[in-house]
């Protein structure tokens, strides 16, 4: 089938092009007629056909198990499904192991007592630099099954090791230090074989797991508090797609804004969206993580992530020691939360472009490897040849703290399974209360391995629960009602563009004010325009194509996180961890020693509740402050009437 494209369509889709330049490569015609005969132009931009996409040969689906989203949680809910001999589809908004942050991960990380690790040690330091906020249980649960989750990424081949650029000839040889260009594409072609975003593939096809991809779901079917499947459109044709299943795992990952410096633009918060909608908690949404961009070159996410993309997932793990515990989560902590608030504050001295990072040459613990001299290990820590290194935070705005955003499903719960009956959540941006707590002092590596084994429990235990469960159908009249809002705004007369609408939000959002030293009134007044964009502007974005839709929905999606965002960090009037508020500039151990959960009420508003951590995981509460937290925010310790001491922060030193 073809279609007739509008003037419009066909300027937004050679955008950047000239008339004649545009017209030249669409339609065949000469540059120099299309300059000289505009009424050309004019007539082949209102006529010209263009073939839609295909739509997808197969648009409803029956399962025991549905897994929405091909990351690493998602392909090990699938896996496990398969493996328990149920039913399972797949389906990515985009293609198993290239969307979302499933490609980007540059390290894996497990526990491994044969390997000589200290159980306790890492146990103190997790509850230390989680500012004891961290879930222990679910700490505990990967402390067991982590090595097991190590095994089975590397039998699938996700975890092959092979060459640097460097050491295969493919780096840059100029010998320039802050040349850090090399054949990439060559190097990729070398060793395609083990390109791990192939294996996703793979191991779907191995195990017999039907999966559809560019595929965005956009609601949870739900009735009588029961899963029923889900609903979404194949975006490059915008095919209604329906699946009706007896379960449902959410693992459609987290999100940001607008990404600049780090690739996120895949992950737009379309779970909690989902979630919250349901009437499910979410919570974490005040704690924050920017991710690293270049002051020079801050949209250019390739510069400081290339060769993360194409060298293999390097081994870590085996660097925290009974000695070290407690000082490596300080030191992460103030790499990751004082290092962004100085550096925000106090602004940054210019840069030429010519700081490079090389992590093949640093010490083996720097790199997040061990120490141990055992001739079996295999955990020696990142190497990526040389990169550009970021010196600024904001890469990637609206981007949670690692596994602390998302769908709260109690303090017990050890699966990720909900409120709601058949449906489980699973992965970073997805199932909050993990065990990073406020801030990330695992070390490098430690999201792939744990989402990876949390969607695997998550996977179990849908299976296990689909085996008994009743398939009800998704009706009709529910898949008429999700279609009509999915084409919503392809009726909107006159409306706003969503990519405009995007970057209003960016704008709103990006300053240091209000994403990183927060305080009452700036939080307020952002809260006060994101309102405004809510209810004047996303009834009325406006789409062109299904890719529009696509980006109209996403808007939604970003708008009401960031409203959980700022009502959050409202709601704690503390500083912990990632999350820093120049009002409250000190932990209250009294009063926030807990978890901060948004729901949607029966009348639309949101409900804010505190959800007390368990005693246990609170350490020893009469410690002195100052052995408690051993790194110190702006004016913390003035505020407090505490010793005042040298000025930490930075890069994990004293100043």
């Amino acid at each position: 089938m073809a279609r007739t494209i509008s003037r419009r369509d066909f300027l937004r889709g050679v955008a950047g092009l000239s008339a004649a330049t545009a017209v030249t490569a669409v339609a065949g015609i000469p540059a120099a007629n299309a300059e000289t005969e505009p009424e050309l132009v004019e007539r082949v931009t209102t006529e010209l056909p263009i073939p839609e996409a295909a739509a997808p040969a197969k648009t409803e689906y029956e399962c025991d198990v549905l897994v929405i989203g091909g990351g690493f949680a998602g392909l090990n809910a699938a896996a496990a499904v398969a493996d328990q001999g149920s039913r399972v589809v797949m389906i990515d908004k985009g293609h198993p192991g290239y969307s979302g942050l499933s490609p980007w991960p540059s390290s894996h990380r497990w526990a491994d007592k044969d390997m000589g690790d200290d159980y306790d040690a890492l146990r103190s330091c997790i509850r230390h630099g989680s500012e004891y906020l961290g879930n222990m249980d679910l700490y505990e649960v990967w402390l067991e099954e982590s090595k097991g989750t190590y095994e089975r990424l590397k039998g699938w081949g996700i975890l092959d090791q092979y060459e640097t650029a460097a050491e295969s000839g493919y780096y840059n040889q100029s010998g320039d230090p802050t040349d850090c260009s090399g054949d990439y594409q060559g190097y990729h072609e070398k060793f395609i074989q083990h390109d791990r975003r192939t294996k996703f593939t793979a191991v779907l096809k191995e195990k017999g797991i039907e999966y559809a991809d560019y595929t965005m779901i956009t609601n949870v079917i739900v009735e009588n508090n029961k899963v029923c499947g889900a609903v979404g459109f194949h975006v490059p044709s915008g095919t209604i797609i329906t699946c009706h299943a007896k379960a449902v795992v959410m693992a459609m990952g987290g999100g940001c804004y607008k990404p600049t410096g780090f690739p996120t633009g895949g992950v737009t918060f379309d779970g909690e969206y989902i979630a919250y909608n349901l009437g499910l908690p979410i919570a974490g949404k005040e704690f924050d993580d920017f991710h690293m961009t270049l002051s020079w070159a801050p949209g250019n996410a390739f510069l400081n992530n290339n060769w993360t993309y194409l060298d293999p997932l390097w081994l870590c793990g085996g660097d925290i020691t009974p000695e070290t515990a407690v000082s490596y989560a300080t030191t992460k902590g103030k790499v990751m939360v004082l290092d962004r608030v100085t550096k925000s504050m106090s602004g940054l001295a210019r840069s030429d472009g010519t700081a490079v990072e090389d992590m093949s040459k640093q010490d083996v613990t720097r790199r997040g490897g061990s120490s141990s001299e055992n001739p079996e290990e295999v955990r020696f820590g990142k190497r990526n040849d040389t990169m550009y290194k970021g010196d600024i935070y904001g890469a990637a705005v609206g981007f949670g703290a690692h596994l602390s955003n998302g769908v709260f499903c109690g303090l017990d719960d050890l699966e990720g399974r909900t409120s709601i009956e058949g449906l489980w959540v699973s992965g970073d941006g997805m199932q909050a209360c993990g065990p990073t707590g406020a801030a990330y002092p695992t070390g490098v590596g430690f999201t792939s391995n744990y989402v990876s084994t949390m969607g695997n429990r998550a996977g179990r235990a849908a299976a296990e629960y689909a085996a008994s469960a009743v398939l009800t159908p998704v009706s009709s009249d529910r898949i008429a009602e999700e279609t009509e809002k999915i084409q919503a705004p392809l009726n909107v007369e006159k409306g706003f563009d969503p990519t405009w609408a995007r970057d209003q939000l960016q704008n709103i959002m990006s300053p240091y004010w209000v994403y990183i030293a927060k305080n009452e009134t700036t939080l307020k007044s952002a809260l006060t325009q994101v309102e405004y964009l809510r209810d004047r502007v996303v009834p009325k974005l406006q789409a062109a194509d299904y890719h529009d839709v696509r980006m109209c929905l996403e808007m939604q999606h970003k708008v009401l996180n960031a409203e959980l965002r700022l009502r959050a960090s409202l709601a704690r009037e503390e500083t912990r961890g990632l999350h820093f508020r120049t009002d409250f500039p000190y932990r209250d151990d009294e009063n926030f020693l807990c978890y901060i959960t948004l729901t949607k009420n029966a009348d639309g508003g949101i409900d804010i509740d505190k959800v007390p951590v368990k005693d246990e995981w609170k350490g020893d509460l009469s410690e002195d402050y100052k052995t408690r937290y051993t790194y110190y925010f702006p004016k913390e310790l003035e505020t407090l009437g505490l010793p005042a001491e040298e000025e930490t922060g930075g890069w994990g030193g004293k100043k």
